[in-house]
């Protein structure tokens, strides 16, 4: 692989996974305190080029998790699993967001026999995404919370052995 010597913002940028406005910023910070050659501004393009060496300065200070939070939803009505799955089909084609992601199992509960299900799932927005599974269950209590250990809610989901449905691009 060929690595080139020196890399603009926009390489850095997807390097990083950070903004082109956060690269920018570093590198105002950097520009006094690094030799020309590291780093300068073409003056022919007008664009920033960073020397490789100086890659580690652009390395983000914080790590980003990504947030999951827990959503256990109790239909009203009894509903097949395939109705279920037909369902969240449903919810995750309505939200049409590219970042939305649904991990879901389907049990079934041991008071009334009824299927419900357990979920995690990364989204930007709440509120829309449970108007749509209202939408779609017609009649549901739900319960909603944030997940501070992603793997102890996975194995709860799946203490009968139920498999973990994924919906995500």
């Amino acid at each position: 692989m060929n690595e080139k010597e020196y890399l603009s913002v926009k390489d850095i940028s997807e390097l990083t996974l950070q903004s082109a406005r956060n690269v920018r910023r570093i590198i105002k910070a950097l520009n006094g305190t690094v030799s020309i050659t590291q780093l300068h501004m073409c003056a022919a393009t007008g664009h920033w080029r960073v020397h490789n060496l100086l890659l580690s300065s652009f390395k983000p200070q914080r790590i980003r998790r990504d947030n999951y939070y827990a959503l256990s939803v109790d239909p009203c009505s009894n509903y097949s699993e395939s109705d279920i799955d037909e369902i969240m089909k449903f919810v995750y084609e309505q939200m049409n967001n590219s970042k939305l992601e649904i991990n879901y199992v389907v049990e079934q509960k041991k008071a009334n026999n009824r299927n419900h299900l357990h979920c995690y799932i990364k989204c930007s927005n709440k509120k829309k995404l449970l108007q749509f599974i209202k939408l779609g269950f017609t009649n549901v209590s739900y319960h909603q919370s944030p997940i501070f250990d992603l793997e102890i809610w996975i194995h709860y989901m799946t203490k009968d052995g139920n498999p973990i449905k994924t919906l995500k691009n």
